[in-house]
Order: structure tokens, then sequence, then C-alpha cells
């Protein structure tokens, strides 16, 4: 069922903002309108935003980066402790922030809450730059009165998911220069090496061995059909890109990413980190469950752990406990449900769940280090015999060289 995001004013004069689940937007505005709310915006959650939201990010023409987004929180928690007004303190990190795209947000959102619109409210036109983490922990704090408090849990926790990515990228880029190196060489070797030794081979006349006809063959249909192979090398790659960005093929790219040999367990490990760190800071900052549960689900970054979130929500929904569908799940290890349950059972689960995200960030530092170490002899074996079974393959007519010169 089609998500609407929507931005409303209740009964007291206060702006909301949120998601709702309808079959279409007349729906979707009959239920917001049935609790006596004034509908300020409303759009499906695909929609482009409109645009008069998209305009800062517009005229910036940069893509903010996250590190921008966590120094913004960084010196907005200190300066609203400090007791700093939040229009004046949003103004003032305006003026000092670097980056020109995120400088703007930030103008318009202080522009917005000198207007009369919720912090909150404010930031939720710009879901590219604060995700539904940051707006449902913004929305806790102001019902709470406890934003300096919460955008240090916002630092935090953006700045653990960075930390997350960076290592698992750094995991992943190793391997990828090394594959990139290998077909370098191997290329510029039939490209360049190999004709040169048909050369020799030709003038004597001798009867070449099968590795090297093979080796040889190769390289003259590079050298006669460059043009076909580099035509259906884009052909292909255009068609790959186009179809991993439909549905199907992100599905199909997800699937790949948790099922892979030595690099799944890996992307497993990362997206069960990412989940439940965004879980246990939902849980510990007062966010409603299943609100919690719905954007753990759009945090998870993989179409089969959103499925477990999605799931587990209609459970809780029913009346479930956590526990009970996790130990269903292939996904999660059954230590981790078992340590949830713990957490149920004993009314600490705030603080289990904090255990549990902090456990299995330290299990994805050992199975980055442990993958990294796994790769590096495997990309060093299989470059060896790459490029050794082509200089092989060259070497090998040498060695009848001198019955051919004595002929």
């Amino acid at each position: 069922m089609p998500r609407y995001c929507y931005q409303v004013r209740n009964s007291s004069g206060q702006t909301e903002a949120g998601t709702v689940s309808a079959s279409n937007e007349m729906e979707a505005s009959r239920l917001l309108r049935k609790d006596g709310k004034i509908i300020i915006s409303l759009r499906e959650e695909s929609a482009p935003p409109p645009a008069s939201e998209q305009e800062p990010l517009r005229r910036g023409r940069r893509r903010i980066k996250k590190d921008d987004v966590i120094f913004f929180a960084t010196q907005l928690a200190v300066m609203v402790d400090t007791g700093v007004p939040l229009p004046e303190a949003l103004d003032s990190i305006a003026g000092q922030t670097e980056s020109q795209g995120m400088a703007e947000v930030i103008e318009q959102v202080a522009e917005d809450i000198k207007g009369g619109q919720e912090f909150s409210a404010a930031m939720a036109k710009y879901p590219r730059v604060f995700d539904r983490v940051f707006v449902a922990l913004m929305r806790a704090s102001e019902a709470s009165g406890t934003m300096g408090t919460m955008l240090q849990r916002v630092s935090e926790y953006m700045e653990q998911e960075r930390d997350t990515r960076k290592k698992v990228a750094g995991a992943m880029t190793y391997p990828a220069c090394m594959l990139g190196f290998c077909v370098m060489v191997v290329t510029g070797l039939l490209i360049f090496v190999l004709p040169r030794f048909e050369k020799i081979y030709a003038g004597k006349g001798a009867a070449l061995p099968l590795p090297t006809r093979l080796l040889l063959g190769l390289s003259n249909g590079i050298l006669s059909y460059w043009y076909v192979i580099v035509t259906a090398l884009a052909v292909v790659g255009g068609l790959a890109w186009y179809y991993f960005r439909t549905p199907a093929g992100r599905i199909f790219l997800d699937w790949a990413r948790i099922n892979l040999p030595i690099i799944g367990p890996m992307c497993r490990k990362a997206y069960l980190a990412r989940s439940l760190r965004t879980m246990a800071t939902m849980i510990s900052t007062g966010v409603n469950m299943l609100d919690g549960l719905a954007i753990t689900s759009e945090a998870a970054g993989n179409h089969y752990f959103s499925q477990i979130w999605q799931r587990l929500s209609k459970r809780v929904t029913a009346g479930s406990s956590l526990a009970e569908h996790l130990f269903t799940c292939p996904l999660i290890p059954r230590s981790v449900s078992q340590m949830v349950s713990a957490g149920e059972r004993t009314g600490k689960l705030s603080l289990v769940m904090n255990r549990v995200a902090a456990f299995c960030e330290g299990d994805l530092q050992v199975a980055v280090k442990t993958v990294t170490n796994m790769i590096e002899p495997i990309m060093i074996i299989v470059m060896g015999l790459l490029v050794g079974g082509i200089a092989m393959a060259l070497l090998l007519p040498i060695f009848s060289i001198s019955k051919v010169v004595a002929h």
C-alpha cells in the first residue's frame, strides 16, 4: 500500500509531520482530516518534494555530505545546551558552514522556525539531508524538552553509521582495486606483448603448444574485433545499469550482497548492526515502538532486512513480542534473539538493545578484518595464476626453439 508524507496542523495549532498508509491520496486526506487536522502538504512518499522544498538543494548544486550533517548536529547540540535560542543557533551555524548547499538548507529551516513551524517539521521537508531517524528523534525531543541531549544522540548515531560504512567500503575497495589492476595487466599483455611473440614464432614455423595458440587466438580476436567487444560491453553495462535501478534489480543486488561467498557474511553483519543500532536509538529515546520499527525498516539498507522489521511491526501490532519473530528469522543470529528476549522479560529492552547493537558492531569489525585478510592472499594467488599462466604459455615454445633452429 502506498505511503504518503504529510504536514498538518493539529487542533492546538502545532505543526506535525509524518507518513500515513492509504490506497490513494484522497483516502490519506480523509484519514488525516478525520482526526480534526488541517493539511498543509500531502504527497506520495516516492514522489519528489514540491519545487519550493527542492530549491535550496538546486541552488547549491552540490550533494550534501553526511559529515556536514554530523557537524551541524554536533554544533547545534552544544549551542542549545548553552542556552542559545534555536533560531539564533541555526543562523550562526549557517554562517560558519563551508558547504553552500547545507548553509542554504539551514537558513531555510531557520526561516520556517521563525514562521512558527516546529523544528522537526521544518527538517522533514529535506529528507535527502535529514533522514527519518533524525526527524523522529527531534520530534521526540520536542515532546520531552531534551533537544540538546537528543542532538548529541543523533550526532553519535550518525558517526557510528559513517564509521560502519567506511569499514565495509574499505574492505571492498582493496579487492576491487586488485581486480581492476589484474584486468589491466592481462589486457596489456594480450594487446601489446603477445603480438610481438607471434611474429617471432611465425618466423620459425614451429608447431606451437595448445596454450600458446589459444592465447595468440585470443589476442588476435581482441585486436581484430575490439570495436565489437567495446560495443557489447557498453550495451551489457547499460542494460545492467538500467536493470539494477529497477525494483527487481535492487532486490537482486540486495540478495547478492548477503549471499556472496566471503563478502556475504560481512554484509549481513553490517546490515544487522545498522538495523539494531537504529532500533536501539529509537527505543532508548522514547520513540513509539511501531514508529521505531517503521523507521528501522527504512534505515536497514537491504530489502530482506527491511522485510524482517516490517513483518515484526505487524506481529507487534497483533500482540506478539519482538523476540518471538526474531527467533524465526534465518538472517538474525540466535544469540541476538536470545538477548532481545532477555531484555523484554526483564523490562530493560532499551539497555539490552544498545548492548546488542554494540556487540554486533564489534562482530562486524572482526568480520571486516577477516574478509580483508582472506581476500588479500586470494587476489594475489589469482593474479599470480593469470600472469604466470600467460608467461608460461609464451615461454613454452622457447623450450623447443633449439630444435627449430637446428633444422
